[in-house]
């Protein structure tokens, strides 16, 4: 499946397996990667395409963002929340993983 700018792509291998990314270009043979967390738009991920699983999830008004570079970070993660919330889980600490039950 080719790849275009404002789809959604799941990485397969690294230390980011599993992560869920926006393609928001290409560059060299690599694809250039978005979360709006950790990898911003000022410095996207360079990945192998051979490493990403391209979902047929793509967003038109970032796809449209794109092409008229004002693209920020926001819509990004707001575009991702839409299809997985809980990847705002990964951000809580060692102790939210736990019911409160566990806690005592």
């Amino acid at each position: 499946m080719e790849m275009e700018p404002g789809q959604v792509v799941k990485s397969l291998a690294g230390r980011d397996k599993g992560k869920l990314y926006l393609v928001i270009g290409f560059a060299e043979n690599k694809v250039l990667l978005a979360d709006g967390r950790c990898r911003k738009i000022s410095n996207p991920k360079k990945k192998n395409p051979k490493h990403l699983q391209p979902y047929r999830n793509v967003f038109p008004e970032v796809k449209k963002k794109i092409h008229q570079g004002n693209l920020d970070d926001n819509v990004i993660r707001y575009s991702l929340n839409i299809l997985h919330p809980k990847e705002k889980a990964k951000r809580f600490g060692p102790l939210d993983f736990f019911s409160s039950d566990e806690r005592r």
